[in-house]
């Protein structure tokens, strides 16, 4: 059991970051990131070591997600701006804290308008900073797959962020 919390420990906040920016609820990502190593507890058995405990662990996360959108269609999917307050608390002039936050937000909704997995692919690598051969490994591809699909998204993300359209 304490290796299970050694586990937790380590990981939680990456697993969280993760579903956060999925999501945009700092509720409902507490509540994925707990059913997460609710699942990884339940399984711990059948992990082989192939990969890296983060990485089963970003799949577990990506399939509790998954699973939470098939059951819950309608959820607000929009960033909250208090959330992304917070997360800037850096000392920084009021005006520096509105336009981070602001950008942030930006960012964060053009990267909702991608679709899956690139979406999924931007946040692990932009926010959670993942190797492509992790993001590859979470998916099941591998490490070029990731690339690849990481530089079409950033390409759409630019688009988005000019004020085109989603292609």
């Amino acid at each position: 059991m304490d290796e299970f919390k050694q586990l937790y420990d380590k990981h939680e906040k990456q697993i969280y970051k993760y579903l956060f920016y999925l999501v945009g609820n700092k509720h409902l990502a507490e509540e994925l990131t707990q059913e997460t190593f609710f699942q990884a507890f339940k399984s711990i058995h059948r992990f082989k070591g192939k990969s890296k405990v983060s990485t089963w662990l970003f799949q577990i996360a990506k399939n509790t997600y998954y699973t939470y959108m098939r059951k819950n269609k309608k959820i607000d999917r929009n960033i909250d701006p208090a959330t992304i307050q917070e997360s800037l608390a850096i000392q920084q002039t009021p005006e520096e804290i509105y336009e981070k936050k602001e950008e942030s937000i930006r960012l964060m909704n053009a990267i909702k308008k991608l679709k899956q997995p690139q979406q999924e692919i931007m946040i692990l690598r932009f926010y959670n900073e993942l190797s492509f051969k992790e993001i590859g490994d979470i998916f099941d591809k591998t490490d070029l797959w990731a690339r690849v699909n990481f530089y079409r998204a950033k390409g759409k993300l630019s688009n988005i962020l000019d004020g085109g359209v989603e292609t």
